[in-house]
């Protein structure tokens, strides 16, 4: 792995340890901010934008939370547009062949792996500029991508997705073994711990993803890219 993808994991790591270390209240903060998930969101933009991740001005992260909300949810809508555009076109361009819905199967899936690409680097953009409209600046977004590189940008979305299921796989396994314990003690109750337990560990996912989101959005400021091997930290 480039040494530049390992400061990317080590600083997402470091950074999640230090937001959650030392302060089970902030640790709960966390988790009832993901129940009333418009709060977690804005602590997202709050990561996004490179503030010290804390849970004052529960308002203004409430706000911000929505208008993070509003940008996926139109991008998620800008995706099922162009499914259901191109599904269309290839049931009236197939016509009974294979190949060709196949292709078209292919194109739309591409389109929507792209669209969801952009509106990672989106998000960041919105947080950074604290403007909505940046969010759907377009030009600007791939412009940032394109300071990134396409293939490097790519690269480290497969390195977080790579990482986030061997995360989650631990942490579900910790989980599930600290339930069955419990629940050896208390029979059921261990059971119904479960999704409590999941609950409990979901932040440590979710702040490391959106640091690391981040990190690869300013790594291409200037046209720099993520740091390589024969560049200095």
């Amino acid at each position: 792995m480039s040494v530049g993808y390992q400061r990317l994991l080590e600083d997402s790591f470091d950074y999640t340890g230090n937001a959650l270390r030392g302060s089970w209240v902030r640790w709960l903060q966390l988790i009832v901010c993901v129940v009333v998930f418009p709060l977690m969101y804005g602590y997202f933009v709050r990561i996004m934008r490179g503030d010290t991740p804390d849970l004052g001005g529960w308002g203004r992260l409430f706000v911000d939370g929505l208008k993070l909300l509003v940008v996926y949810l139109a991008y998620v809508v800008l995706m099922l547009v162009v499914a259901v555009a191109l599904m269309g076109g290839a049931g009236i361009l197939a016509g009974g062949n294979g190949l060709v819905a196949a292709v078209v199967a292919l194109v739309s899936f591409v389109l929507l792996i792209l669209i969801w690409l952009v509106a990672q680097m989106a998000a960041v953009r919105f947080a950074k500029m604290e403007s909505l409209r940046e969010a759907f600046n377009i030009p600007a977004v791939l412009a940032q991508i394109r300071g990134i590189g396409w293939g490097s940008y790519i690269f480290s979305q497969v390195i977080l997705q790579l990482v986030l299921m061997i995360f989650t796989m631990v942490l579900i396994s910790l989980v599930v073994i600290v339930a069955g314990l419990i629940g050896l003690v208390a029979g059921i109750i261990g059971i119904l711990l479960l999704p409590v337990l999941m609950l409990a560990v979901s932040p440590v996912v979710y702040i490391f993803q959106y640091r690391y989101n981040t990190l690869v959005y300013e790594s291409g400021a200037g046209g720099s890219g993520i740091p390589s091997t024969t560049e200095t930290a």
